[in-house]
């Protein structure tokens, strides 16, 4: 299981096995908190925050 927090604000946390699983955890939170993110995201599917994101969490499970 790989812990991830929000990369963009780092309040909260979410334990996931793999990326799709962290992403519809985190799509919550992304609403409230980063609806802007995820609006942009919606109409760019490779934007550079799905990039960051998948990067953030690719690393981590390096570490596991």
């Amino acid at each position: 299981m790989v812990k991830m927090v929000c990369i963009d604000c780092g309040t909260i946390e979410h334990e996931a096995e793999s990326l799709r699983e962290m992403l519809v955890m985190m799509m919550p939170h992304y609403f409230e908190a980063h609806h802007d993110v995820i609006a942009s995201h919606k109409t760019n599917p490779s934007s550079a925050w799905m990039k960051r994101f998948t990067a953030a969490f690719n690393q981590l499970l390096e570490q596991e």
